[in-house]
């Protein structure tokens, strides 16, 4: 089954079969490593290239901005450019929400405040709006179908949005993809929005794939069965043991009972590619049939990454250490300055940007080329001082004159957290030894490297000891670290 068939180049029997199934309803259920998005790629560009397809569009979809990055250099590289043409493309799901909602509006089934029918949608409002902590909190809510702006009553909220800014800046056609969704999943209990919406979707697509489908809400899958309502070919990709996002709303115990109630044809990606050692397949296997593992110990020097539940346990873990971020974004201005820092260590060190740096300029309002060109080398002098004897004062003295350079974000009054990133820093610079990338189990998804290094907390090596079942996200993520070293995965 794992062998490439005569004249197919590296694509097993599963993997063709996968890539040519003819169900107007497809699940593909792909292990690690067993080539998801190749397969993902390859159906999307023979579905594409139909030769009597007609002008509707095939649209592949995924959850993260990375993962469809990814899925559409790995078209182009197969396909070509055409493969992307308008109308085809591949999007994130809130693109495709995006779009939905703009056809509502245009239709004037419903109605923005302003009578706008084009929106600016922003990822958050962290750094558009000012804040305040009034009781007063604002939302988006639908009465009819008109959208309105209103408030609601709740716990004051350090750097909640500013009610009266949020209100102008609705009615002048701004708002979040948190708002586009709050606007669909309302106006889709109304039987005349779903009927415009099945419509729109079967007048301009013809073919749609969801990657990673186990990352989707019920407002996704609502939106997917929009699509088959629609006459859609429906591919769904995704693995039920990779599910991480259950803090983001995601609800992947929902998805069997809507593969079933829609009657989707199911195939498998066994066959991994990643294992290059017995003992990593046997630990995938095993960790996969729900066994008792028991992980060895190793030596830091002896992996490429060490993957933690949290960032703070992988700043906790040595100094050899370098996470690509303090902790997941919070939209504060000081973190967000140290964020900027970081990033400078992370680019010398191994080439990579942190995980939130987009975050980081969103939080502290700084968007032009020109700025980053500009703030670069004085961040590169605060990285000087953190390496000589100097004070943590006076490097975070100088860290926040350089962002005031540009932007004009206030810092809040000096907390000792804010040394404490400081000297976390400090005491990498002033280490001379190698340094190992730091990740957390989220951001290693759907990456591998030859040897791994994990950080066990007393509660994973018991979970371990009895066996990781699918349905427990704890154990989810220990099965993603676990499945990304090539030939061996150690606790360090």
């Amino acid at each position: 089954m794992a062998s490439p068939e005569p004249g197919t180049g590296s694509l097993t029997t599963e993997q063709l079969i996968a890539i040519g199934a003819t169900s107007n309803c497809l699940y593909i259920e792909a292990a690690p490593g067993s080539g998801k998005t190749t397969v993902s790629a390859h159906r999307y560009g023979i579905q594409r290239f139909e030769p009597v397809a007609g002008p509707r569009a095939v649209v592949a979809v995924s959850f993260t901005r990375s993962a469809t990055a990814e899925l559409r250099s790995r078209v182009l590289t197969r396909w070509g450019d055409s493969a992307l043409h308008w109308p085809h493309r591949i999007v994130t799901l809130d693109t495709i929400m995006c779009d939905l909602l703009t056809h509502l509006l245009h239709e004037q089934i419903v109605h923005w405040p302003g009578g706008h029918h084009n929106l600016l949608v922003h990822d958050s409002w962290r750094a558009r709006l000012p804040h305040s902590d009034s009781r007063r909190q604002p939302i988006i809510q639908m009465h009819g179908n008109e959208v309105r702006a209103t408030t609601v009553r709740a716990a004051p909220r350090e750097h909640a949005v500013d009610p009266a800014a949020f209100t102008a800046a609705v009615e002048a056609g701004e708002c979040t993809h948190d708002d586009v969704r709050t606007v669909l999943e309302t106006g889709m209990a109304d039987e005349m929005v779903r009927s415009a919406l099945v419509r729109h979707l079967a007048a301009t697509t013809r073919a749609l794939i969801v990657d990673e489908v186990f990352d989707a809400n019920l407002l996704d899958l609502s939106v997917v069965k929009l699509a088959i309502e629609a006459g859609l070919d429906v591919t769904l990709v995704g693995d039920p043991w990779q599910a991480l996002y259950g803090f983001r709303g995601a609800r992947p115990d929902a998805v069997p009972s809507f593969l079933a109630a829609e009657g989707f044809e199911q195939r498998y990606l066994h066959h991994s590619f990643r294992w290059a050692s017995p003992e990593q397949k046997s630990l995938s296997t095993e960790l996969r049939a729900g066994k008792g593992v028991l992980i060895p110990t190793g030596e830091l020097n002896n992996v490429h990454v060490v993957l933690a539940r949290e960032w703070r346990s992988l700043w906790a873990a040595s100094t050899h250490v370098l996470p690509l971020a303090f902790r997941s974004a919070t939209g504060r201005p000081p973190e967000a300055a140290a964020t900027l820092l970081l990033n400078e260590m992370t680019n010398q060190t191994f080439g990579l940007n942190t995980v939130y740096l987009g975050d980081a300029y969103t939080t502290l309002g700084i968007a032009s080329r020109e700025s980053v060109a500009r703030l670069q080398p004085r961040l590169q002098t605060v990285l000087q001082i953190l390496t000589s004897d100097d004070s943590l004062e006076f490097a975070l003295t100088e860290l926040h004159s350089a962002i005031a350079a540009e932007s004009d974000i206030r810092m809040p009054r000096r907390h000792r957290v804010h040394f404490e990133r400081l000297d976390s820093l400090r005491t990498r610079l002033q280490n001379p030894v190698r340094h190992i990338l730091g990740l957390t189990c989220h951001q290693a998804k759907g990456r591998e490297w030859e040897h791994v290094g994990v950080r066990l907390e007393d509660s994973d090596i018991q979970s371990l000891a009895r066996g990781l079942t699918p349905t427990d996200e704890d154990h989810r993520m220990l099965y993603v670290a676990l499945t990304r070293a090539r030939r061996r995965t150690v606790s360090v």
